[in-house]
């Protein structure tokens, strides 16, 4: 018989279960997971108006998956309708909302809910989540089990050292909060940033007619093409009738990617063939010299995010598209320049910058109003990702070393979604309210984590990257094999927990 989660007699009426922060794959996530344990007695807490977390946020001309699309869903519950071979942003979209729909999650979920502060009450056990709606009031709910879902790719980051994008007269967008009522034909438009989003959308921009397309870019970035393709009806009616051939597929996708670790974290050999197919598609798609060296980067391959594109070098090297590598000095009402003393005029910018990685978007107060941001004003850790000493009872999905470089991040939600549940199982099953890492095992953990990360490509690559922090500390990778950590998590070790009863 399965374990089941329980409401007992002491619960009040005035307090859920279980509050989860963001109504993406980890909130939908965890929300299946309570839902088959049998606990109802629980909310997600969504800022915007629609399901889908990030992939919803993201609505930017061009914007997909750089996992294929079989292995970028639950394993528990396998899609067999995807239209391409990597899945499109509405159609992640549309795959969350199945999921939700088919667990009856909506009910559980409240729209418009910006969470603005989480604090521990000592006396009461409990956490106070204060949220702000869309009227601009406040609410309050209260919950034994806080867990933050809402990842570290859901807030837009802007550049904070270019003077003068107040006076800028012309239309501007971020990739991440696009804005589809700007009309681009016949426009001079900038891109400002070069990572996984620019080079999505500015092919997609291109195409728009516009008069001049100009990519400001600050690092080149290592591009591999895209092996994408439909899939045919017959292919989905093959996964209806035998879902084990859809399967069988998901397995080799994963270890082929699962295999970018021996070239990543184990620095064998095979990154020299790596770094040598890197080259080679560079060489073969640009042909002028010039541009490819302003194309080639000076790092390792993996060291920074690899970008999937099939028309990201060709559409570089149309004639109305121009390449500024020279940083941005200023923005004026009507234009960009640039260090080198260049002006380019433009009548539109999208801010292709990236997201704020390293920052979570409220305030969260432990024992003794402990504040995390103190805890992570040197660097951001989490014993194994998810928890930290002096916050009870609260879980990150998604947190500090989940990340993979060339893998799918949904393999990783779903070994935390098993810790949390084997968590909340012997919390139950033990009597108790309260459950915080030990300060010893998390310092332990870190130290022994950053060691190894140590001997990466992340850190050995000649880089920098948002997988760190300011102080150059891997904040990002877990540095080992995926499925390392799968095993890692498949049992709550509670006796590395400090541990209240009830």
């Amino acid at each position: 018989m399965k374990r089941k989660l329980v409401l007992t007699k002491d619960d009040r009426d005035d307090e859920y279960y279980a509050v989860i922060i963001g109504a993406g794959f980890s909130g939908i996530g965890i929300g299946i997971k309570l839902h088959e344990a049998g606990m109802y007695k629980y909310v997600i807490l969504e800022r915007l108006s629609h399901i889908g977390g990030t992939w919803y946020a993201n609505q930017y001309p061009g914007c997909a998956c750089d996992i294929p699309s079989n292995l970028y869903s639950f394993s528990f519950e396998p899609n067999s309708q995807w239209s391409y071979f990597y899945g499109r942003q509405q159609e992640i979209v549309e795959y969350m909302e199945h999921c939700a729909d088919k667990y009856d999650l909506r009910r559980h979920i409240e729209f418009n809910t910006t969470v603005i502060r989480c604090d521990w009450l000592d006396e009461r056990q409990v956490w106070r989540v204060t949220t702000r709606l869309k009227n601009d009031q406040e609410k309050q709910f209260f919950c034994r089990i806080l867990i933050s879902g809402n990842g570290p790719l859901s807030n837009g980051a802007y550049p904070t050292n270019i003077p003068g994008i107040d006076k800028f007269q012309g239309r501007m967008c971020h990739t991440a909060e696009w804005d589809k009522s700007i009309d681009f034909i016949n426009k001079r438009v900038a891109v400002v940033g070069t990572g996984s989003s620019g080079v999505q959308v500015v092919p997609e921009l291109y195409k728009m007619n516009v008069s001049k397309l100009y990519v400001f870019q600050r690092t080149p970035a290592w591009v591999i093409p895209r092996i994408d393709r439909p899939i045919h009806a017959w292919e989905k009616r093959l996964f209806i009738m035998f879902p084990i051939i859809q399967k069988f597929i998901r397995g080799i996708i994963y270890w082929i990617y699962e295999s970018t670790a021996l070239s990543f974290t184990y620095r064998l050999p095979i990154r020299h063939i790596c770094q040598e197919l890197v080259n080679y598609n560079l060489t073969r798609q640009v042909k002028d010299k010039e541009l490819r060296k302003e194309l080639t980067p000076s790092f390792d391959v993996g060291c920074k995010r690899i970008l999937i594109s099939n028309d990201w070098y060709a559409t570089l090297q149309k004639p109305n598209v121009l390449l500024v590598t020279s940083r941005i000095q200023e923005v004026t009402s009507n234009s960009i320049i640039t260090q080198d003393g260049n002006e380019y005029p433009v009548d539109i910018i999208v801010w292709s910058t990236g997201f704020q990685v390293h920052k979570i978007p409220f305030e969260i107060f432990g024992s003794n109003s402990f504040s995390l941001s103190k805890l992570w004003a040197e660097t951001i850790q989490a014993y194994r990702g998810m928890t930290m000493p002096n916050f009870p009872n609260l879980f990150l999905i998604l947190g500090p070393n989940v990340s993979f470089g060339c893998n799918t991040t949904i393999f990783m939600i779903e070994a935390q979604l098993n810790y949390i549940m084997e968590a909340l199982l012997f919390m139950q099953e033990s009597d108790v309210s309260s459950i915080s890492i030990k300060q010893n095992v998390f310092e332990q953990y870190n130290q022994q984590l950053q060691s190894k990360l140590k001997n990466t490509v992340w850190q050995l690559g000649s880089c920098r990257s948002y997988y760190q922090d300011a102080h150059g500390n891997n904040i990002g990778n877990w540095p080992d094999f995926t499925w390392v950590y799968y095993l890692f998590m498949r049992n709550f070790d509670h006796k590395n927990y400090q541990i209240t009863k009830m």
